[in-house]
């Protein structure tokens, strides 16, 4: 297996396994210890497999990363703890510093969806409660609340960091 086609094969497992948290998250507003579990325990073996106790440590050192980022901003009040244990499982596949590429790419999509479903909102007139409703967004007209599953704007983060890893293989670039 070439060195390229081994360097895709995390992201890949991640996005698998993030895209089926996306889905369960937008379903249930909730994201399953038996996925987040298996997807770490998952990510920690293939990652030992493929790199020996290097891999350990790059497994362990991304959890860390993910899983301690999203514990400090659930302890202040911020998510879930399915979130915490979802970018934990992130950094176990992917190691430390693709983790934090993901969590600051999900930070920038959280606020774009946010903008995106407050201007809908706004310009969306007699259907716009239907829509927000469907989008899993409050809409109590005294106290709006705005709420995006955690899990879409990580999918988000994750897929475009998956592609730009394929043209980063398909495309090489020469010295």
């Amino acid at each position: 297996m070439s060195p390229e086609l081994r360097n895709l094969l995390p992201f890949i497992g991640v996005v698998v396994f993030v895209t089926i948290a996306v889905v369960i998250d937008v379903r249930s507003r909730r994201i399953p210890n038996w996925l987040t579990i298996s997807a770490f325990v998952l990510g920690l073996v293939f990652n030992i497999v493929v790199g020996g106790l290097p891999g350990l440590w790059l497994s362990l050192g991304g959890f860390a990363v993910g899983f301690g980022t999203l514990l400090v901003l659930w302890l202040i009040g911020g998510g879930g703890g399915g979130d915490v244990k979802l970018m934990g499982a992130v950094g176990a596949w992917v190691g430390a510093v693709p983790t934090v590429m993901i969590f600051l790419g999900s930070a920038i999509f959280a606020v774009l969806c946010t903008v995106g479903i407050m201007s809908w909102q706004h310009i969306g007139g007699p259907r716009k409660e239907v829509a927000a409703e469907n989008m899993g967004v409050a809409t109590n007209k005294t106290a709006l609340k705005q709420y995006i599953p955690y899990a879409v704007p990580v999918g988000m983060a994750t897929w475009l960091l998956l592609a730009l890893e394929i043209i980063k293989v398909s495309f090489p670039m020469t010295n």
